[in-house]
């Protein structure tokens, strides 16, 4: 089913829309959009999963190197995002002709935006990424990003990609700006402070960006990678 048929349907349209910001899980999704969650809801998020929509992750739970059992969904189609957040709220001016703008960066919470789509793209290109990463011949046992809430006595932690194999962790950052400067560092070390390494794991930091990179840092030695975004394309 096209894009077009499929927000003509009230419910998938509405799951669209909860995830427009953000990944959920299924109770989440439901509990936007005002319904309990459901066989009928479980079945229309199957349904956006496999018409290419949405993508679930599960991943290992890095706390015990379980399956974790909590699924949560998020666009992958990144056109389907940037209808939501741009084009359906201006669809009769665009559709009149007279919806104008000078430039693309003028749209409100361009850069966010942005820096989701960046996101959706590198993860949907994994593939491409592992030998960046020198990964291409590793057995890799989990690959998804990770969100923890935060809970009283435990911080959360939100990691772009987290990629496990049996004896370490790849905390990978997305970072798409103008500038990236060695703040970048801080924020990285502070995700991987808040995980639970389990005994015998190591864990490293990956950096994949797109923007003006500061010379410290690289300087700086944290990232056991520095990925730029045109390394994808050579």
């Amino acid at each position: 089913m096209g894009f077009a048929g499929l927000v003509a349907r009230g419910l998938p349209r509405k799951m669209l829309e909860s995830l427009a910001e953000s990944s959920l899980t299924g109770c989440e999704i439901a509990d936007r959009i005002g319904l309990e969650y459901n066989g009928h809801v479980s079945e229309n998020l199957f349904a956006l999963e496999e018409a290419g929509f949405v993508a679930k992750d599960a991943g290992v739970n890095p706390d015990n190197g379980k399956v974790s059992n909590l699924c949560r969904y998020r666009i992958c189609d990144n056109y389907t995002r940037f209808y939501l957040k741009y084009m359906q709220r201006e669809r009769e001016l665009i559709k009149n002709g007279t919806f104008r703008f000078s430039s693309l960066e003028q749209l409100p919470g361009w850069d966010a935006i942005m820096g989701l789509q960046f996101e959706c793209l590198v993860i949907a290109n994994l593939a491409a990424l592992l030998p960046l990463m020198g990964l291409d011949s590793t057995l890799l046992v989990s690959a998804a990003p990770y969100l923890r809430r935060e809970t009283e006595g435990r911080k959360g932690v939100q990691i772009d990609l987290l990629l496990q194999t049996r004896r370490a962790m790849y905390v990978v950052e997305i970072k798409r700006k103008g500038e990236i400067g060695e703040s970048v560092v801080e924020e990285v070390a502070a995700k991987v402070d808040a995980l639970r390494k389990r005994k015998g794991m190591s864990v490293r930091a990956v950096l994949v960006y797109d923007g003006r990179l500061s010379k410290r840092v690289p300087a700086d030695g944290y990232f056991s990678s520095l990925v730029p975004i045109e390394a994808f394309f050579k």
